[in-house]
């Protein structure tokens, strides 16, 4: 990151993990925490291979997006405002990184974005504070859930 440039909380406060698993059993592995916690997956984009297949790049770490929503986050947002629901799925991007072995998880908050960006309407920073709140809770049980399951995912 350029160092002249100062993160924003959302970014600061992004959820971040790693596993030592292979990169295609994180990805259903991550999913079905997701799921677990009562988000539904809107859908898995494998990145990487959207670009070699567009772009002809070939160079590209692995890295699958999976997009989820959670009714009860998605049902208050759109209650402050219909516009909100543009921001909307939640994304996790699920990635290796060149000179490790880990696959890492790393989500950035939709609901925090919406704050940082302005993008509510004025008056509503009750509502607001509320719903990341909620998002907060929700993702955090995913988290808890993939770090503590994540030793025994790949055992059959």
């Amino acid at each position: 990151m350029n160092e002249s440039l100062t993160a924003t909380p959302t970014a600061e406060e992004a959820l971040h993990t790693t596993l030592e698993m292979p990169f295609e059993d994180a990805i259903p592995f991550v999913q079905l925490e997701h799921e677990l916690a009562d988000f539904e997956t809107v859908k898995i984009t494998r990145l990487d291979q959207m670009v070699e297949g567009m772009l002809g790049h070939d160079d590209i770490q692995e890295i699958a997006l999976l997009m989820v929503c959670h009714a009860e986050v998605a049902y208050d947002a759109i209650s402050i405002d219909p516009t909100l629901g543009g921001l909307f799925p939640c994304t996790t991007a699920i990635y290796e990184r060149e000179g490790d072995d880990l696959v890492h998880v790393h989500h950035v908050s939709a609901t925090k974005a919406i704050r940082d960006l302005g993008c509510a309407p004025a008056g509503c920073e009750d509502e607001l504070a509320e719903l990341i709140e909620k998002t907060g809770q929700h993702m955090t049980r995913v988290w808890d859930n993939i770090e503590e399951h994540a030793d025994g995912a790949t055992e059959v």
